[in-house]
């Protein structure tokens, strides 16, 4: 039996992720507590819980994030998710084997 067996698994977005963040600039740390990671973009502190699509927060992720007082706490789910919380423009970015875009930063999102 694992010594870690109470270790939460990594998401498996969680790479992609990482690797989009870091591409546009952003200071990235895998932190795993309180949440998955802690992000330095543009002067600002961003603590990110990285989730699957259809995957859920623990009671004590979401109480972290309803009283955090500090800068954005938030859940993401895709490469995506995470560029749009910490502002940064997602037309043209790489992000794995295609370029990321969301409705929202193009205009075409619901108003």
């Amino acid at each position: 039996m694992s010594i870690n067996r109470f270790d939460a698994a990594v998401d498996l977005n969680q790479k992609a992720i990482v690797d989009a963040l870091r591409k546009v600039g952003a200071k990235v740390e895998i932190i795993r507590k309180p949440l998955d990671l802690l992000v330095g973009f543009n002067r600002r502190t961003y603590i990110l819980e990285v989730k699957q699509v259809k995957g859920r927060i623990s009671q004590g992720q979401e109480d972290f994030i309803r009283e955090w007082p500090g800068d954005i706490a938030c859940v993401v789910r895709s490469a995506s998710e995470a560029l749009a919380v910490i502002g940064c423009e997602t037309r043209g970015v790489e992000v794995g084997p295609r370029v990321m875009t969301s409705p929202w930063l193009d205009g075409t999102g619901p108003t």
